[in-house]
């Protein structure tokens, strides 16, 4: 094959168009934490809880339905289960039948929302709080338990209960309100007898002190008595394009967030109910199946699901809707896992945690979290001048030409994973695998640059 010389012409950008992202090899086993599970997985969400640990929650759903299959898992920060917390890390719940999920309380508490405890008529919302270790706090309604008479809405994801500024507990059901004291114990002052009769759509979240009502056609704001609020958007209404299953989050600075499950669209709206943007998210060459969960880090979107290999995918994006390639790529593919999805994720500390699960040859299910550390690259990439030729492809040396000083250059896998670095022209690289790498140069003056090269 003809050899290319590859020259590195730079923009003047001030915005990172590019990052590097690579598991962190101290966590769990070379950068992922994989808990064996019975049956199969079922939509795996990770929460860093007040003790700064990870909290995950899943169904591990078996053949037999004599199994339960409700269980929460606490992790350290190094991937490692957290021993102290139920038994040995893993907490089995009440073998109810309904979607469930964690809702921190204050300092040292959480709360398990289930949105029912069986499948037949008369049914109940079930409530229950824990302390941090694991344990049932029996000082929360009746014996650590509170049930609600249910026969309204239920859904994928559905927020179901906000806890309020004072601690105290609204749950929604489609039909009604119900207010809850911080302990579990009905709120007689909160409309008649701690229920309000209103229709609302069983799907809420806080917004200051008020509550966002999610459906698949609008968001409604209203008070916690259920009073559309007329600031927000037409009457206190938000309309979307179009109906559909949205899954929505709410930011720090009170924009709402809404990742439309059904044709890749996300909308960023204000904390008034007016839409800023909509983003068409990347299929990257039709080979990204479905987004799943988003996460924003104050100036970035990070998006996560599955692609067709089928391998979980991270995707990024800047606020004004710009993809921002991944190692030098559209999407990146977690190739650590052969098969698995992903289905959560969240930022602590400048790193990325994403939740998901696999399935191995033998068929046999895991839920697993990765932990990734980022890197921008792009902003010191400010001059308009050839800096750096390479010889592309590379066979086993890396050669280039340049007239700037080189304090090192990295190589790293698709995948993000540092495989080499380099201090020295015609250095050898014939340990190098066939493929395709990203160069990672920085000069002695403090500006990087990044490149792809082919090794043959």
């Amino acid at each position: 094959m003809k050899k290319i010389i590859t020259s590195l012409l730079l923009l003047t950008i001030l915005n990172a168009k590019s990052q590097t992202i690579a598991l962190d090899q101290t966590f769990g086993t070379n950068g992922i934490t994989s808990i064996p599970l019975i049956g199969e997985g079922d939509d795996l969400q990770i929460q860093i809880s007040q003790d700064n640990k990870i909290l995950a929650t899943g169904k591990d759903l078996p053949a037999s339905t004599s199994v339960n299959p409700n269980k929460i898992y606490k992790l350290n920060l190094d991937g490692s289960l957290d021993t102290s917390f139920g038994n040995l890390g893993t907490l089995i719940l009440p073998n109810y039948s309904g979607d469930f999920k964690a809702v921190l309380q204050g300092s040292d508490k959480f709360l398990i929302v289930f949105q029912s405890i069986n499948n037949t008529a008369p049914n109940f919302r079930a409530i229950l709080r824990y302390n941090l270790n694991g344990t049932l706090d029996t000082t929360f309604g009746t014996n650590g338990e509170t049930q609600i008479p249910f026969a309204g809405v239920t859904g994928f994801r559905f927020n179901n209960l906000i806890i309020l500024s004072d601690n105290s507990i609204i749950i929604a059901d489609g039909v009604k309100y119900t207010k809850l004291s911080s302990n579990g114990i009905i709120d007689n002052s909160y409309g008649t007898s701690g229920v309000i009769n209103q229709a609302n759509s069983a799907n809420i979240q806080n917004q200051g002190s008020n509550l966002l009502n999610f459906y698949s056609s609008k968001i409604e704001s209203t008070t916690t008595n259920g009073t559309l609020i007329n600031g927000y958007g037409t009457a206190g209404i938000y309309n979307y394009p179009n109906a559909s299953d949205y899954f929505s989050k709410i930011t720090s600075s009170g924009n709402v967030n809404s990742l439309d499950l059904n044709s890749n669209l996300f909308y960023n709206m204000s904390p008034t109910g007016s839409l800023i943007n909509t983003i068409n998210l990347t299929n990257d060459s039709n080979s990204l199946d479905y987004y799943i969960d988003e996460v924003f880090d104050g100036s970035k979107y990070f998006f996560v699901g599955s692609s067709s290999i089928p391998q979980p995918f991270i995707v990024c994006y800047d606020v004004n809707g710009n993809l921002i390639q991944l190692n030098g790529s559209n999407s990146y593919k977690e190739s650590s896992i052969t098969e698995g999805n992903a289905t959560s994720i969240l930022i602590s500390n400048n790193s990325l945690y994403v939740g998901g699960d696999k399935v191995d040859s033998t068929n046999k299910w895991f839920y697993t979290i990765s932990k990734y550390n980022f890197t921008t690259l792009g902003t010191n990439e400010v001059k308009t001048q050839n800096l750096i030729s390479f010889e592309n492809p590379i066979t086993n040396k890396l050669n280039f030409q340049t007239k700037e000083k080189i304090s090192k250059i990295e190589i790293y896998s698709t995948s993000g994973n540092l495989v080499k670095n380099i201090i020295s022209n015609n250095s050898d690289v014939s340990e190098l695998a066939k493929g395709i790498y990203v160069l990672k140069i920085i000069l002695q003056n403090g500006k990087i640059i990044s490149t792809k090269v082919i090794k043959k």
